[in-house]
């Protein structure tokens, strides 16, 4: 006997709503604008490269409004090496298979960390299997790394290990972690040999993974032209598959710091009906084959070649600034207006495109902003929150007798990120009162949409060590003002510190403003990148609240609990809302009946807490 239960049914949905299968279309609308975080996992060992990854990096992608970050990794070095194998007999015969391989599962976990701080921030991650070259030039008789016969065998078992580890691994996780099978393999492979390894792959996927949307690109041909070689017969095997495409044409500016170009200069009306020109045969061929279009990596060299770690030019040169903004601006602006999502190439302040540097947590603010769409940014409730589009737009100052004080943008000297910095003189004050000086953003009276904790960040610092502020939210509350206050910030005189302070906003609250109060000590002070981030319950934290784990997941017969409780009552719902009641044995229950596809469970618990599970029936298995 069967029943429709609604209410339940929407319930469920909302609690797995990161479950859904979500097809490549909406996926890519989802992935929107991007970044890479390359030379980090892609380095021979992590930390070769760059900076080791903190979560402090991806809070800082999400906060300015970034939606999906690309994750560059490598597995040569955390994988069974090709040496400690026997895969050929006395006989000259291959032995080898997939068994023979496995990927550390410390690594594994890492990977999985750095996924979760994505999804967590609410973004989309991106697996990018990046830098294998072993594998890729494995195919290319010019390199070093080529191989036939025997070897050949195993390096392709050894790369399907790999994707059967990543894919057992990730099986059950969100969504909103996306498979990348191969980087820029058209340098070494064919299209044939792409597609061959494609095929390959996807299938492992599919075993663990029938839903994931997956990344793919074809051989043989470089730049816009490489997912043009992706045959129809594999595209019109999947539903789930996102094509990609790298851009940096061209190559004698985008690389101009390097000694050997020097076109420093982009965007004229030719520059950009080029791209205009290639990108739309990019779109006519996604269109033809109804195939979303993911635009992975594109960039050009830092301004004037500069190093930001060393904090000079370089010796050969590179792009003009203005260039470069506008490179990026326009491919960004490219990409979207056709529909596609992408994710700008950054390597971090050791690497010669940076976008974010990781040593103080700055950005390359115009260069950002520009990929963003936007002028400056609105965090939260905090409007211009990176003061780019200067100190007196959407900021007012409040300075109440006997205090003397004015604001601008601060010089070259004293800005952060080299980028426009909140600069407040307090010339005089009575030394008692904070509020005398009150730097104030515009007040926001549309919270419907706002969640109840606030977490306010902001940096700043002073002239002299003395100088202290506090961080102030005004609200209105059924018609009175409520005042509510960070405890005393000590400021530094010598650098940028970050400053925090949470608030929860108050009930039947009608307007909000953000405040900082800087009126108790004279002096000098300066304040940027101030963001808000809305505490919100994670993925994981309505995961942690499940009383049961359910497996093997997906499953073909048999479903198990291990849980602590004892269950009352099971119930199964599939996508349509149907609900069916089922019998329950030794934590057991029997799903062979029910055919393929993703079915909620509902568990009810003798002393009547309830918990939700996603799960996936699979009789192809």
């Amino acid at each position: 006997m069967t029943r429709i239960l609604l209410p339940i049914f929407i319930f469920l949905l909302t609690g797995f709503k990161s479950f859904a299968q979500t097809s490549p279309e909406v996926m890519v609308d989802r992935m929107g604008r991007g970044i890479n975080v390359g030379n980090v996992l892609s380095a021979p060992f992590e930390g070769n490269w760059a900076p080791v990854l903190v979560e402090s990096y991806i809070q800082d992608i999400a906060v300015v409004g970034f939606k999906n970050v690309r994750v560059p990794i490598r597995f040569d070095n955390q994988t069974t090496s090709l040496d400690a194998v026997n895969y050929e007999n006395n006989l000259g015969n291959y032995i080898g298979s997939p068994s023979d391989y496995q990927v550390n599962s410390t690594y594994l976990d890492r990977i999985e960390e750095v996924t979760n701080w994505i999804v967590d921030n609410e973004m989309v991650a991106i697996i990018d299997v990046h830098g294998d070259h072993w594998f890729w030039e494995s195919y290319d008789s010019e390199s070093a790394e080529y191989k036939t016969g025997n070897d050949r065998l195993a390096a392709e078992d050894r790369f399907r290990a790999i994707w059967r580890d990543i894919s057992e691994r990730f099986q059950n996780k969100s969504e909103n972690i996306l498979f990348e099978i191969m980087n820029e393999a058209y340098f070494s492979m064919s299209a044939p040999e792409v597609n061959y390894i494609n095929s390959e792959i996807l299938s492992i996927i599919r075993v663990t993974n029938p839903t994931r949307n997956v990344i793919v690109n074809g051989g043989g041909v470089n730049s816009w032209e490489a997912p043009l070689q992706i045959p129809s017969s594999f595209i019109n095997g999947d539903d789930y598959l996102i094509a990609t495409f790298h851009y940096y044409r061209p190559f004698s500016f985008t690389s101009s710091s390097r000694p050997e170009f020097n076109d420093n200069d982009w965007g004229t009306t030719s520059d950009k009906a080029t791209v205009d020109s290639e990108f739309d045969a990019v779109l006519s061929w996604s269109q033809f084959n109804d195939i979303p279009i993911f635009f992975g990596e594109f960039g050009a060299d830092n301004t004037c070649g500069f190093d930001y770690e060393d904090g000079i030019c370089g010796t050969d040169g590179g792009p003009d600034n203005a260039s470069r903004v506008e490179y990026h601006r326009y491919l960004a602006e490219a990409a979207v207006s056709r529909g596609f999502s992408f994710a700008a190439w950054d390597a971090g302040h050791k690497s010669n495109k940076t976008i974010y540097n990781v040593s103080d947590r700055s950005w390359v603010v115009d260069v950002r902003n520009a990929l963003l769409g936007v002028d400056c940014l609105t965090s939260g409730i905090i409007k211009n929150a990176d003061i780019e589009c200067g100190f007196n737009t959407d900021w007012d100052l409040f300075v109440q007798s006997p205090a003397i004080a004015n604001y601008f943008n601060a010089d070259a000297l004293n800005s952060r990120s080299d980028s426009n910095t909140m600069q407040v003189d307090v010339t005089s004050t009575d030394g008692s009162s904070f509020n005398r000086v009150i730097l104030r953003n515009d007040i926001i009276e549309d919270l419907s949409a706002i969640n109840n904790t606030l977490n306010f960040s902001c940096f700043a610092k002073a002239s002299t060590n003395d100088q202290q502020f506090r961080i102030r939210l005004r609200a209105v509350v059924n018609g009175v003002v409520e005042l509510s206050a960070s405890p005393n910030l000590n400021l530094s005189d010598s650098e940028f510190e970050q400053f925090d302070f949470q608030y929860q906003i108050p009930e039947n609250a009608s307007s909000l403003q953000f405040q900082v109060l800087c009126g108790n000590q004279p002096g000098v002070y300066y304040f940027d990148d101030f963001s808000v981030e809305e505490e919100t319950l994670s993925l994981a934290d309505f995961q942690n609240y499940s009383k049961s784990v359910l497996y093997p997941n997906p499953t073909n017969t048999i479903l198990n609990f291990k849980t602590t409780k004892q269950i009352s009552l099971v119930e199964l719902y599939n996508l349509n809302g149907q609900q069916f009641k089922i019998g329950h044995s030794n934590n057991q229950i029997d799903v062979s009946n029910y055919a393929n596809g993703l079915y909620f469970v509902r568990l009810i618990y003798n002393e009547g807490d309830i918990s939700n599970h996603k799960i996936l029936i699979n009789h192809n298995n």
